[in-house]
């Protein structure tokens, strides 16, 4: 079936049965933990927004999620931001659902605070902690979820060609399996695709995207009222000349609701691969390195009395992980459909967020209106931000792009949707489609083409 009639006539219906006692696996019949209509492999707000739209549309749901909570890069990264829900002239709201629900609770909240509407890097700044909270009550308010947390897609059952029977778990009662009628994979790595037996590609490691690990710290603002040119740039150009980190590029937030408190991300690594477990655990004790680095260096550079140093609060439990597996989809986004705003049949989300391209030392930016960024840094840690433009005419421009369907789509696949960071796009593409606003818009139309499948509607 090529694109255009995937588009037309939808994605084909699985028929699996319910009820099945037990999967044949490696070491003979699993046992079965459930059987659904879908099973979601990872709980990230990707799979969160999955998980519970199939819900509210009446659908039986197991979620998977391998942390003990749910969030993915939300909340086990730290990562408190989410990117603007309007075009960039700021005169349409482009992204609504259920990322616009989950800002909405938590500003009622005060956990949240929404920035101005034009501005694509931030569209509101969230607590963490709070986070957590708001998606367990979106879980738990769905009775046709079955969560599953700490537990790890470990294997996928396959009923025939393309077709999956079942995702096997292994979590604190044994390895057992999920039967259902359809998957999304949010692993984030496409780990249930993998396992599956789709194919995969991952770029080349010095082609990633660098991974980072975030963390927050106290006392920040007694040591920038002590010190008036203190900041982490500048102590991380000092550790840059001194070889004590490889990287200068850093950024920091408020953490909402505890103004003591600030998050900031700036221990990272280059040529790493997180789907190879020795990279994974590399990367963790490197990163971990680079944060008891700079707090030493500010505590060192800056001094403080007791009680008023730099200290850290808490670390990120996982990677922030910004590139890794990628599926091989019914089509791969390029950048020019992203930078010039294609339009396409089977758009399911819109965004807004610059191409951003991490490593090195430093990072690319691209925008939608032409004009191109890129920090380039001298090997005392000096930085330079050379301005070009990678558009030279005079518009107009596109004021959004859109996500389409089918680079979410496994080639052969029957039952399985990806949703999130693995589709399948260019290199710079995939920089501006892997922020989360735009992977939970890819989770609730994850959700929404299986229901129409299962209810034989075209997609």
């Amino acid at each position: 079936m090529d694109r255009r009639e995937f588009i037309k006539f939808g994605v084909c219906a699985a028929g699996l049965p319910l009820g099945a006692s037990a999967a044949k696996g490696a070491e003979g019949a699993l046992p079965v933990a459930g059987a659904y209509d879908l099973v979601v492999a990872g709980g990230s707000a990707t799979g969160v927004c999955a998980a519970v739209t199939a819900a509210r549309a009446g659908l039986r749901v197991a979620l998977v999620e391998g942390n003990a909570f749910f969030g993915g890069t939300a909340t086990a990264g730290l990562v408190p931001v989410w990117h603007s829900l309007w075009s960039t002239d700021g005169k349409e709201q482009i992204i609504r659902g259920l990322t616009e629900e989950i800002e909405n609770r938590l500003i009622a909240r005060g956990e949240a605070k929404a920035m101005e509407k034009t501005n694509p890097d931030v569209g509101c700044y969230f607590n963490v902690a709070a986070m957590q909270l708001v998606l367990d009550e979106l879980v738990t308010a769905e009775r046709n979820i079955t969560p599953y947390l700490k537990a790890h897609v470990v294997a996928a059952e396959m009923a025939g060609p393309g077709r999956i029977a079942s995702a096997v778990i292994e979590d604190k009662s044994g390895r057992r399996a999920l039967k259902a009628k359809w998957f999304v994979d949010a692993t984030g790595d496409a780990d249930l695709a993998a396992r599956a037996g789709f194919e995969t590609w991952t770029l080349p490691k010095d082609d990633l995207q660098s991974q980072s690990l975030c963390a927050i710290f106290a006392n920040v603002g007694r040591i920038k009222a002590k010190y008036p040119k203190f900041s982490f740039g500048a102590v991380m150009k000092a550790g840059y000349r001194a070889g004590v980190f490889r990287h200068i590029y850093q950024w920091s937030a408020p953490v909402i609701g505890a103004p003591g408190l600030e998050f900031v991300c700036a221990a990272r690594v280059n040529a790493c691969d997180p789907t190879v477990a020795e990279d994974l655990t590399k990367g963790l004790f490197e990163t971990r390195r680079q944060v008891r680095a700079l707090v030493d260096l500010v505590n060192r550079d800056y001094p403080m009395p007791a009680g008023e140093r730099l200290s850290l609060v808490t670390i990120g439990s996982d990677l922030g992980v910004r590139e890794s597996r990628h599926i091989k989809a019914k089509y791969r986004v390029t950048e020019m459909d992203v930078l010039r705003g294609r339009h396409f049949e089977d758009c399911i989300g819109r965004g807004t967020y610059n191409v951003d391209i991490h490593g090195g030392a430093g990072i690319t930016f691209r925008e939608l209106n032409g004009k191109e960024y890129t920090m380039v840094v001298d090997k005392d840690g000096e930085v330079t931000w050379k301005k070009s433009r990678w558009r030279d005419d005079k518009g107009p421009y596109p004021t959004y792009y859109e996500i389409p369907l089918s680079a979410l789509i496994p080639e052969k696949a029957e039952n399985l949707i990806c949703a999130g960071r693995m589709i399948d796009c260019e290199r710079n593409a995939y920089g501006a489609l892997r922020v989360m606003v735009n992977c939970n818009q890819m989770g609730e139309a994850a959700a929404n083409a299986v229901v129409k499948a299962l209810r034989r509607v075209p997609v």
